[in-house]
């Protein structure tokens, strides 16, 4: 029975992939002024020097890395089909060592079917993909449940659209397979879904629910809520989320962030993630690892300068402070000076 489980979603993943592109291929003719075609991409990446860090690795080292690198393909076919391809490129490693690492970030076949899109392929998951949006800063740091290890992408069927004719209700639903194809897939056969409340343009409320099966004895259930306020010069976010893993430690957080414009060109950005629980990925996180041992406070402080309209510069700094593990020890405080850059264009 495992056996069978373990091979399902290989093949459940091929066969989305086959299915999207070959409704694809029958595509209704006549759209070929439609078609167009898009090439893009960004990079970010940090000169960094670590002050302190709960880790001797850590401790002291300085260094430049590249995160993150994208190279974009999109393409129009028709008035209702469209499709995407994103290749990512990124730097993976301990302290001061890196090494390169390529792999799918994107593959998807997108149908427009009124006001609803359906999604066949490698794609965002509903789990933060809006509050990724409305965040606004992945270059800085991934949300807050991104950054404890839950996936960003799976591979399978997806929808979303609006609910009522003013589009202020709208849902996000997708079916992953868990796949191991692409960065940051996830672990297990996952259903998804999301409620998206908009009562004015300036304020979003967000409900997600979703669970995984896994291959071994625990699966994992995950309940999320989100609330966003947005105007000219100011946006602030909060979300609470609760996963339980079961046998595995429990992830729940609670998170707040604010961003200030200062000028065209400069904004202040403030954020701070409470792990109620330890970090079950802990010192397997990439760039930002966490004591696995004790729970955690992360604070992060930046300003944003927009050097041109491809290029921003922005000096922060991230802050972790641990609590008392069960042995009764404080681990170190992680201390992290960067200076990020970003490059867009996307």
């Amino acid at each position: 029975m495992k056996q069978i489980r373990k091979y399902v979603p290989g093949t459940f993943s091929f066969l989305v992939l086959v299915v999207g592109f070959c409704f694809l291929a029958h595509a209704d003719g006549g759209d070929g002024d439609h078609r167009k075609f898009r090439v893009g991409g960004l990079l970010f990446g940090d000169a960094y020097h670590i002050v302190s860090h709960h880790t001797d690795e850590g401790e002291g080292a300085t260094g430049l890395v590249y995160r993150r690198g994208y190279l974009t393909f999109g393409a129009d076919f028709s008035k209702k089909w469209v499709g995407r391809l994103r290749l990512e490129f990124n730097q993976t490693g301990e302290f001061e060592t890196y090494g390169f690492k390529v792999d799918f970030k994107d593959l998807y076949a997108e149908r427009k079917i009124g006001r609803h899109r359906v999604l066949f392929g490698l794609s965002p998951s509903p789990t933060f993909d809006l509050i990724e949006s409305i965040w606004g800063f992945r270059y800085l740091a991934r949300t807050p449940m991104d950054l404890q290890g839950e996936a960003s992408r799976d591979t399978g069927i997806s929808a979303k659209g609006p609910l009522n004719a003013s589009g202020t209700l709208s849902y996000r639903v997708m079916v992953g397979a868990g796949s191991e194809f692409g960065n940051e897939s996830g672990d297990g056969e996952k259903w998804m879904g999301a409620l998206t409340w908009r009562p004015s343009e300036r304020w979003t409320l967000d409900f997600y629910l979703g669970f995984e099966w896994l291959t071994g004895p625990r699966d994992r259930s995950t309940f999320q809520v989100f609330v966003a306020y947005e105007k000219d010069k100011l946006r602030w976010g909060f979300q609470y989320s609760n996963q339980n893993r079961q046998e595995d430690p429990r992830l729940e957080l609670a998170s707040a962030y604010v961003v200030r414009k200062l000028g065209v060109k400069t904004s202040l950005v403030a954020r701070v993630d409470r792990l109620m629980q330890p970090s079950p990925k802990g010192n397997n996180i990439s760039y930002i690892p966490f004591d696995p041992s004790a729970k955690a406070t992360f604070f992060l402080g930046g300003v944003e300068f927009r050097l041109s309209p491809h290029l921003r510069l922005t000096p922060n700094t991230i802050v972790t402070t641990y609590d008392r593990n069960d042995e009764g020890v404080q681990p170190r405080t992680d201390f992290h000076l960067r200076l990020t850059f970003f490059l867009d264009f996307e």
